[in-house]
C-alpha cells in the first residue's frame, strides 16, 4: 500500500461525520494536487476546508521529508474512518430533555509522486 515515494497526513478526531468526508474524499482521490485543492477551496462544505488542511500537511510532508517535487503529487488514496461519538443532551421545557450525538471522524491522506 506504501511504498517508497508516498507521503501521508492523519488527522484524528475531525470534527464532521465520517459521511460528509467520505463524499469529498471520493470527490478529490485521484486527482492532482493543486486540481484537488482548488476544487476544495470552492467547495461549500465545512468538511472541505478540514480535507484542505489534511491535503496540504501531507504535501508539506512531501516536500519537506521526502524531498518531492510538489508539481508531481497527486492524492492516491483518502482514507477515511469513523471516530468515537459523543453523547450529549439538550434540556428542553416542561423537565425534559433532547438527546443528541456529535460525530468524529478520522482521515489519512495518502500522496505520491507520478
Amino acid at each position: 500500500m506504501k511504498n517508497n515515494n508516498s507521503m501521508t497526513a492523519t488527522l484524528k478526531y475531525a470534527l464532521t461525520s465520517d459521511k460528509k468526508m467520505v463524499l469529498l474524499a471520493k470527490f478529490v482521490q485521484g486527482k492532482k494536487l493543486d486540481e484537488a485543492l482548488r476544487m476544495l477551496e470552492f467547495t461549500p462544505k465545512r468538511a472541505a476546508k478540514i480535507l484542505y488542511k489534511v491535503i496540504t500537511s501531507a504535501a508539506a510532508n512531501a516536500v519537506n521529508n521526502a524531498k518531492a517535487s510538489k508539481d508531481g503529487l497527486f492524492v492516491e488514496t483518502v482514507f477515511v474512518g469513523r471516530g468515537p461519538k459523543i453523547k450529549r443532551m439538550r434540556f428542553a421545557s416542561r423537565s425534559r430533555a433532547h438527546h443528541y450525538v456529535k460525530h468524529r471522524s478520522f482521515v489519512r491522506v495518502v500522496l505520491n509522486s507520478k
